[in-house]
């Protein structure tokens, strides 16, 4: 169970992998120009936001995003290298298949990180975060986000590169945890 505290997330900028759409996983492919722009673009919603660190996973990708957006608000970037990309094995460097699930066991690629396995490394390390930290902002990748809102309850929830959101803790037990993008 994730303490009850609100943070924000956000997903690194655009590479030029995440344009052609091939699995990066653990290959530390850097942010393109258009995922720079998305940064500093993302860093001007976030300087009117009131987080108190920015945890970053420390693939290039996300730490370029997280090194943005610091600088923009005057804060220093924390590494986590819980919040790393899912190990997606042989599926690594190409495209992927529409056809296979995230969530599903048998779909996993030879050599990858099992999703559950995935699933618990990825809600710990937030889990760790928001017991640390009182408002943190998290910069991490596509596939944290989703076993995060899967793990919440939202299994068709999907990041876009470089939108902010923040998840607010339930006011009640038996309530859900409720997940915004922030947006212009």
């Amino acid at each position: 169970m994730l303490p009850l505290k609100p943070f924000y997330f956000i997903r690194h900028g655009e590479t030029d992998w995440n344009k052609k759409n091939i699995i990066m996983g653990s290959i530390d492919i850097p942010l393109n120009a258009v995922g720079i722009e998305q940064a500093q673009k993302a860093a001007a919603i976030l300087v009117n936001e009131n987080f108190d660190s920015i945890v970053s996973s420390p693939r290039i990708r996300a730490l370029k995003t997280a090194e943005i957006i610091a600088a923009a608000v005057g804060k220093t970037v924390i590494l986590d290298a819980g919040f790393v990309e899912r190990e997606w094995g042989e599926a690594e460097g190409k495209p992927h298949d529409p056809t296979k699930s995230l969530f599903s066991e048998n779909d996993t690629p030879i050599g990858a990180e099992p999703f559950l396995a995935f699933q618990k490394r990825a809600t710990s390390s937030i889990g760790q975060v928001l017991r640390e930290y009182e408002r943190p902002l998290i910069v991490s990748h596509g596939g944290v986000f989703k076993a995060l809102a899967h793990h919440l309850g939202y299994p068709n929830i999907a990041s876009s590169n470089c939108v902010p959101y923040v998840f607010s803790p339930p006011s009640q037990e038996t309530y859900p945890w409720q997940i915004l993008a922030l947006e212009n």
